[in-house]
């Protein structure tokens, strides 16, 4: 057998579909319920059967048609959340320039209203001009930091050494599950743009301004500039997020400071096991570290200015003071949403491959240079006892469901076995003494106008269909999934509508 027939695979287990009765999910039986109630009372009512059926029929239109490739009613929550925004005036923000009185926080956008950043100082190896920097959601229990991680050539590796790197942070990640863990979530993210060479140009310049160009320097300075375009730069960033209401203090204790302090130890452990993996990993990122990157997420068209700014490569951290981080002005369309210059369209990946797929399977999209984009994925560690029950449950409840259909002559689909089998590997992987972390990836794609943004959302699409995924457009919530392309371990909540 060859060393490729012999390399590891791995499989993504499918979503949860099994619904309340004969496969029908929560919404889609309430709706039919809805439907023959108002059908029934409009039948007594009147005492004819076409004002009877109208709402029958809307009520399985809704709970039964497809629109844009989704059901219709997973539609109602972004509709009645969009136009609850619109009633408000909510879709457009601007922050207030002219205020004279503004304090050092940022002035935030609605998506990140009630967040916090804190400066923590901290002792290192290293010296460090600033401390840690650190993002207390709205509800002020979760605290997150990040990192910046680095990994070597991973699609260049051989398989054996694809599979021990996972197989490492797959451990490195295990490490959050755990009865009563302090870590509530672990969000993921790489960002990928075209790279600029203003400051290697720079730094060349700098370095020969007393001796004229030479032939040789002019012909490197010409395949530079003509490499610029070919280049991609690619920046990968680990968000760790800690609850206060998991961690434990003695009772005179101040609750955030030692929350603070949890997360400075979780940070140090996950460095640890990182580096056993052999991924490179730099200290937290400073609030000034921290600005630099949500500024040139939310606004790529800023870096040029801020490379010309720069006069040497190490003052790049420092360049946006904390209190600049953000936008000055958002603009929440149906189909995306625009902060400053950019435009971003956010997806949501509904479907992971269903096939066993290779270690280096996501090398086709996360290689592919198609302008700017940010791949995310929010991960929440489940402990063993919760991991236990969820099996229980969905064994429980996918054999009632087949025994439903069999009572009543339905046929019992593929999907449906594929899910018992899935249940039965959990649980053999639980049992083995696995981790088990749920997730939710999200693509987020940046241009800066209508028709580059819309060419290359459909070549993305069809990157993520060539890797095995299915994108989803999380229309009328654009704004709400920008947050998950920032290291800032806050996924805000979906909009609720208002009556005003």
């Amino acid at each position: 057998m060859s060393a490729h027939a012999e390399s590891r695979r791995y499989r993504f287990g499918p979503l949860d579909r099994a619904g309340w009765i004969l496969g029908l999910n929560a919404t889609q039986c309430v709706l039919v319920t809805a439907g023959l109630i108002v059908g029934g009372i409009a039948l007594r009512a009147t005492g004819s059967l076409l004002p009877a059926t109208l709402p029958l029929l809307a009520a399985l239109v809704v709970a039964f048609g497809r629109w844009e490739a989704r059901p219709i009613h997973e539609w109602i929550r972004p509709l009645a959340g969009w136009w609850s925004l619109r009633s408000r005036s909510l879709d457009h923000w601007g922050a207030d320039i002219l205020d004279l009185d503004r304090t050092n926080a940022p002035e935030l956008p609605p998506f990140l209203a009630g967040l916090r950043f804190l400066e923590i100082p901290v002792r290192t190896r290293k010296a460090r001009a600033s401390g840690v920097g650190v993002v207390v959601d709205p509800s002020g229990h979760v605290f997150s930091a990040t990192l910046r991680a680095r990994g070597r050539e991973f699609a260049l590796l051989e398989s054996a050494e694809q599979a021990r790197i996972l197989d490492a942070w797959g451990a490195a990640l295990a490490g959050f599950c755990r009865e009563r863990g302090f870590v509530t979530r672990i969000s993921w993210s790489e960002w990928a743009a075209p790279a600029s060479l203003e400051q290697h140009l720079a730094f060349v310049r700098e370095h020969h301004h007393d001796a004229p160009i030479g032939e040789s320097l002019a012909a490197y300075l010409d395949v530079v500039a003509d490499a610029g375009p070919l280049t991609t730069s690619h920046e990968v960033l680990l968000t760790v997020s800690v609850d206060r209401r998991h961690v434990h203090r003695p009772r005179a204790a101040d609750a955030d400071q030692a929350t603070i302090e949890t997360l400075l130890e979780e940070l140090r452990l996950f460095t640890a096991r990182l580096q056993q993996a052999g991924i490179a990993v730099d200290d937290p990122l400073s609030p000034a570290d921290l600005a630099m990157v949500l500024r040139l997420r939310a606004d790529p068209s800023c870096a040029p200015r801020l490379y010309q700014r720069a006069r040497t490569v190490a003052e790049d951290a420092r360049l946006i003071a904390p209190q600049n981080c953000t936008p000055l002005a958002v603009q929440a369309h149906w189909r995306l949403v625009r902060a400053d210059g950019a435009l971003h369209r956010c997806y949501w990946i509904a479907e992971w491959p269903r096939l066993q797929v290779p270690a280096d399977w996501l090398a086709t999209l996360l290689l592919h240079p198609g302008g700017i984009r940010t791949l995310s994925l929010v991960c929440e560690p489940v402990a063993p006892s919760r991991s236990r029950r969820a099996v229980d449950r969905d064994a429980t409840r996918l054999a009632s469901d087949e025994d439903q259909r069999a009572r009543r002559g339905f046929r019992i689909r593929a999907t449906h076995r594929r899910a018992e089998t899935e249940v039965l590997a959990r649980e053999q992987e639980l049992v083995a003494g696995y981790a088990e972390l749920t997730y939710a990836g999200f693509l987020t794609i940046t241009a800066f106008d209508l028709d580059t943004l819309e060419t290359q959302a459909a070549e993305w699409q069809q990157v993520a269909a060539q890797a095995g995924l299915e994108l989803r457009p999380l229309h009328g919530q654009h704004d709400l999934a920008l947050a998950t392309a920032l290291p800032l371990g806050h996924v805000p909540a979906p909009r609720r509508s208002v009556l005003t």
